[in-house]
């Protein structure tokens, strides 16, 4: 198994790098991320929004840490860049051209593969990156009927002792559902467990945050489960599994529109989340931000995060868009990840 304790995986958005380029180096030496790569910002030059400015980003945040590099399929951030990528001819070339262009980050490539019974180009593509790589990562999803039809072709490709990071996704997890993850997880883990030696970690990955989390308490304060934990524990306590999560992100997530929002502060404790909730007449992100410092379950860590925070709540936020909360909210929630993972296995 690997030294790291924390995979969040994450869309490479303006919010969730910020959150990470602000990531204390004690915690961010902890975690391996998983960066699903999405399209930029438009701009005149990049009107489809140029994937190789968030490559730039992740290299900047990362300062040399390696990460593993997914590419996104959702139809929202996918540009015909991503497209090229995910091309599976010739082994899926363009997409070992793009990590060789970027040989000089410390890349864990993703394996892509396709849902049919043919597996020659996934196969050539992990002989031939598994060359030049340690390791090498899949994510799948946790409802398979079966785990072994698509990890025994890679595992017989594999060169020099490479090995690959598997990652069980659950998406999003709700309490209607959260028994049937953890219950895939469960499965998956039995159905990968032949493959022990090439797999250097198995890690399950969810993420609970709502849409509307005012739907677990009321207009301006409630909590909220983090269903990724339960997930965790209990697959945890059959299986030697790393813990991962979509860090506080909703699967779905929707674009608010400036104006039409309502300023929230959302704090992870290691159980739930607590959210404050003001709108703008009403007091805004100060008086969110006053409500998290009044609250005595809130813990400051010596962060990013908690200087935003006092920030506000002394009336001179250094943001108000929903973005710059979400950065707030991501940066305390892989920190308190990382802090959880060490008390449980300290």
């Amino acid at each position: 198994m690997s030294e790291y304790k924390y995979f969040p995986l994450i869309k490479t958005r303006d919010a969730e790098l910020k959150a990470l380029s602000k990531f204390d180096s004690k915690y961010f030496n902890e975690t391996l991320p998983i960066y699903e790569l999405t399209k930029s910002r438009k701009a005149k030059v990049a009107p489809d929004g140029d994937i190789h400015r968030r490559m730039s980003t992740i290299k900047e945040v990362q300062g040399g840490r390696p990460f593993i590099l997914d590419l996104t399929s959702n139809e929202k951030y996918i540009n015909p860049q991503i497209e090229q990528l995910l091309n599976e001819s010739k082994g899926f070339s363009e997409w070992r051209y793009f990590l060789d262009f970027y040989r000089d980050l410390n890349i864990i490539p993703m394996v892509h593969i396709y849902d049919d019974d043919d597996f020659t180009q996934v196969q050539h593509f992990v002989h031939e990156v598994s060359l030049i790589k340690d390791y090498l990562a899949v994510r799948l999803p946790y409802n398979l009927d079966e785990y072994k039809k698509y990890i025994r072709p890679i595992v017989a490709s594999l060169n020099h002792g490479c090995k690959i990071f598997v990652i069980i996704d659950g998406e999003q997890a709700t309490r209607d559902n959260v028994n049937d993850i953890t219950n895939g997880c469960i499965f998956a883990c039995e159905e990968l467990d032949e493959f022990n030696a090439s797999i250097e970690d198995i890690i399950t990955v969810s993420t609970s945050f709502p849409l509307n989390p005012k739907d677990y308490g009321t207009d301006e304060a409630g909590d909220i489960p983090i269903l990724e934990e339960t997930i965790f524990r209990d697959v945890s306590a059959q299986y030697p599994i790393k813990y991962g999560d979509y860090a506080s992100i909703n699967i779905q997530q929707v674009e608010i529109r400036g104006g039409t929002f309502i300023p929230r502060i959302d704090i992870a404790l290691d159980k739930i989340f607590i959210y404050k909730r003001y709108r703008r007449e009403k007091g805004s992100y100060p008086l969110c931000a006053k409500m998290v410092l009044s609250d005595v379950r809130y813990h400051q860590l010596g962060i990013w995060a908690d200087k935003e925070i006092a920030l506000a709540a002394a009336d001179t936020p250094s943001g108000i868009s929903p973005s710059f909360w979400i950065a707030v909210r991501v940066n305390y929630f892989m920190t308190s990840r990382v802090l959880l993972r060490n008390k449980i296995l300290g």
